[in-house]
């Protein structure tokens, strides 16, 4: 994820100093890891207090990084939502156009199929025909059922269709796939309100969850987003997809240390295998050991 980052760390560290010019060259590094600059300011500040013994290496920074950046995120390190087969529950997915928002739907339903829960998909991405089409193969190919309707039909009539079969069948969850939508229209943001609210006339014989699938390749314009989204429903976790090798991911620390909204998985590839539950101690190991 931090492309080379141990190897420019040496390189920085290399005359064994810990000065305002050391210090300067890991905020640029750190910065062009997509860490941004608030939270780098704090990690840059809290590194200048820290105490390193005369003959430190790069190994003593490492660990000193290590401990400031785990102790941003670890609080907000959370599990994918646990499952009750006594009370069914409702995931809505969303987020904007083009973060994987759909083929995280189908990785959430490979994750609790492989715990041998019943599940049923909700397409309610009917503005693009792709994203129906998109989430039934997915669903032939791991044998669920689909909810879906019309191209342009009511987005929350599938929600509530969705709604219904889960408890009319008694699945164990209803994953819902919404529209992706810019955060600037406002017409399409109101359509998520209409949606949760069409969930919560169930709350009493349901649980539900709202996640966020933010773009790991989108950057700093990420935390906009989520702040966006969060004005029009309330978001449980964030779910951060392409985190495959192309992306650098520290806008990960970035998004926990300003929003504080917990992040659950990381999506590391196409296959619908690629998710993995966000582990706070296992992420910092890999971004320092690149």
């Amino acid at each position: 994820m931090f492309k080379n980052f141990t190897n420019r760390l040496g390189n920085i560290f290399s005359s064994k100093k810990i000065d305002e010019n050391s210090l300067l060259e890991l905020e640029e590094l750190l910065l062009i890891s997509d860490i941004g600059i608030e939270t780098t300011d704090k990690i840059i500040n809290k590194l200048r207090n820290e105490k390193f013994s005369p003959s430190f290496d790069t190994i003593e920074v490492k660990s000193k990084l290590a401990e400031i950046i785990l102790n941003i995120i670890e609080p907000f390190q959370e599990e994918f939502p646990k499952l009750s087969k006594s009370k069914p529950t409702i995931i809505i997915c969303i987020g904007v156009n083009g973060s994987g928002k759909t083929t995280t739907v189908a990785k959430l339903a490979h994750h609790y199929k492989e715990m041998n829960y019943s599940i049923v998909l909700g397409a309610a991405d009917t503005f693009r025909a792709a994203a129906t089409e998109q989430l039934s193969l997915w669903g032939k190919e791991m044998n669920l059922d689909i909810i879906s309707g019309n191209q342009n039909s009511d987005p929350a009539s599938i929600a509530f269709k969705c709604v219904e079969s889960t408890l009319n069948n008694e699945f164990d969850l209803g994953i819902i796939d919404t529209a992706g939508r810019l955060q600037n229209r406002t017409d399409l943001m109101e359509q998520l309100k209409k949606i949760d609210k069409v969930v919560k006339t169930k709350n009493n014989l349901l649980n539900q969850k709202t996640i966020m699938i933010i773009d790991g390749t989108t950057g700093q314009s990420s935390i906009k987003q989520v702040e966006e989204f969060s004005k029009y429903i309330n978001i449980d976790g964030l779910i951060i997809s392409k985190l495959d090798g192309s992306a650098i991911g520290g806008t990960i620390v970035s998004i926990i240390d300003h929003l504080k909204v917990p992040v659950l998985g990381l999506g590391v590839g196409e296959n619908k295998s690629d998710l993995e539950e966000f582990n706070a101690k296992k992420f910092v190991n890999r971004i320092l050991d690149n």
